[in-house]
């Protein structure tokens, strides 16, 4: 159940539940995704999900009514929410790459999330940094890397970039700061 108190993971899990419920497949991606790999570091207001199929649009209102949420131009809100939920158009792709892996999160209850790997959430957020100079999406790129370091290759993370912004300088940038806070949380001797 959805209230005052359900964080916007909360409000992810029950949306991507419910529509996994009815057959409908949609990835949590954005500053969605972000926060769920960095929630202490990024909040996002809002849970994206892109829909992986070609879905009758009567199910999705099915989906989100049946959660109580009402269509206000396309955005989904709650009545007891501060987050609303937006499918944007897909394909889910992060820049000019199609994504074809992401990763499936199972809470205890039985609830579903299916996300971007946070490899991906770097490069979703890098994107919207190179693309539109978006400052808070950098800092969330360098959040969820800090965080998910074991699951980032920053080689691969750079052939992406070169494509999307050949001169690196916004990539150099995002490697620079993400180095520093790396360097910052060694212990000293």
């Amino acid at each position: 159940m959805i209230d005052q108190n359900s964080s916007l993971i909360d409000v992810a899990f029950a949306v991507c539940t419910a529509l996994d419920q009815r057959e409908v497949f949609g990835v949590l991606t954005g500053g969605s995704a972000a926060t769920f790999w960095a929630p202490d570091a990024y909040q996002s207001a809002d849970a994206d999900f892109v829909l992986t199929l070609e879905v009758d649009p009567k199910k999705i209102v099915e989906v989100m009514q049946a959660l109580e949420f009402r269509s206000v131009g396309g955005t989904w809100v709650h009545s007891r929410s501060i987050f609303t939920v937006e499918f944007p158009r897909g394909p889910l792709a992060v820049g000019g790459e199609l994504i074809r892996r992401h990763d499936t999160v199972r809470r205890a209850d039985g609830s579903v999330l299916h996300v971007l790997s946070p490899q991906d959430s770097v490069r979703d957020r890098l994107a919207h940094f190179i693309h539109w100079n978006d400052r808070t999406a950098l800092r969330a790129a360098v959040s969820v890397a800090l965080g998910h370091r074991d699951r980032i290759a920053l080689p691969e993370i750079e052939r992406w970039a070169q494509r999307e912004e050949p001169q690196l300088e916004r990539f150099t940038e995002f490697v620079v700061s993400f180095r520093r806070l790396v360097a910052a949380r060694r212990p000293r001797r």
